[in-house]
């Protein structure tokens, strides 16, 4: 009796083990259910938001790139054939008007000076014999040896020599300071072109002075037709931090090679902070345009030939307009044609609806 009272005990804890297993496999699948099914729920589809154009200002800004020069600038030539004696004054270097910059000698020029110098003395020594021929012929005239045609001929030659040696004596003064070049004007020399013991020849170029406080820009921009560019604001950039601005002074008559305008931007920042020869850019405000009708960038589609429209919403209805953008500024797109401001866009979901069927794959905002 006991060993069948053991086997009956033995058969009871086994059921009961394997009922307690099934409620538990049954009890944590019915917890992690929600899961999976939370983890194969479709994701919830965007909304679709609509507003109004808005009013905003659009400037129109156009490129532009130039070159820093002086506004005053002159060459210096040797007036006359020499040899460079000496240099006065060292490439750029400042300089006054009226000094020496540098000095010519040599064979040609000392040739040139004695030709000159002869000349001088030929004629000095012509005009004392005219002087003692017609006051010879006036004391004769006294004695009745002469007649008055011959003191009056005399006379004359004397005058003539006399010319010629005020003529004569001014060359050999414009032949001194010739070989002298100096300064016309204040400023710096540069584009030194001579060295000592170079012969030179009359006309040749031999450096330049520049007036280097007084600067300017030669710029080359492409401006839209009928566009007044005098007097305009110009923002020249000098890194991405930096900016400078001028005013274009003057619109140059002659169009540059590639068929752009050139202008010439002054202004107290470029006298000061730019050097002469340096290359620069920046940008014109060429127009601003107040309260123009605009729409937010998200709010453009455009089709697969780049055409651009936006989602009009009419009483529910959505529709697509073809419109003319213009500027983009901030985000914000100028609408020129096509819109109205009491219309109502679509602002986000454009894209979505432009190409999506709406009624599938969206809900509308309340």
């Amino acid at each position: 009796m006991k060993v069948k009272h053991y086997i009956a005990l033995a058969l009871a804890a086994s059921l009961a083990g394997m009922a307690l297993t099934y409620w538990y496999m049954k009890t944590r699948s019915s917890a992690v259910k929600p899961l999976a099914v939370m983890e194969t729920r479709p994701a919830i589809p965007s909304l679709i938001a609509t507003a109004r154009p808005a009013m905003r200002v659009f400037t129109l800004r156009v490129p532009w790139i130039g070159t820093v020069e002086p506004q005053a600038l002159v060459e210096l030539t040797a007036l006359v054939a020499g040899r460079v004696e000496v240099i006065e004054t060292e490439d750029q270097a400042r300089i006054g008007k009226g000094k020496l910059v540098a000095r010519l000698a040599g064979p040609q020029a000392e040739g040139q000076r004695a030709k000159l110098a002869a000349e001088v003395e030929s004629l000095t020594s012509q005009l004392d014999f005219a002087r003692q021929t017609v006051e010879r012929l006036k004391q004769s005239l006294k004695a009745q040896l002469s007649t008055k045609d011959q003191v009056a001929a005399a006379q004359d030659s004397q005058v003539k020599l006399q010319t010629q040696l005020r003529e004569a004596r001014l060359n050999l003064e414009t032949f001194e300071k010739q070989v002298c070049i100096s300064a016309p004007m204040s400023g710096t020399f540069t584009n030194r072109r001579i060295s000592v013991g170079q012969n030179v020849s009359a006309g040749q170029v031999v450096g330049e002075i520049i007036d280097a406080s007084h600067l300017r820009i030669v710029a080359s921009i492409f401006p839209p037709q009928g566009i007044q560019l005098q007097g305009k604001e110009v923002t020249i950039r000098l890194d991405e931090n930096q900016t400078l601005t001028g005013l274009v002074r003057s619109v140059l008559p002659q169009a540059s090679g590639t068929g752009s305008v050139m202008v010439w931007i002054e202004g107290a920042q470029i006298d000061t902070q730019l050097r002469p020869g340096q290359t620069v850019g920046g940008s014109m405000v060429v127009e601003v345009r107040p309260e123009t009708l605009a729409v937010p960038e998200s709010a453009m589609v455009y089709d697969s030939e780049e055409h651009p429209y936006v989602i009009v919403n009419k009483n529910g209805v959505y529709e697509t307009r073809s419109v003319q953008p213009g500027l983009i500024k901030d985000g914000w797109i100028e609408i020129l044609s096509g819109l109205e401001q009491n219309q109502s866009i679509v602002t986000i979901g454009a894209y979505e609806l432009f190409y999506r069927q709406f009624n599938e794959q969206f809900k509308v905002e309340d």
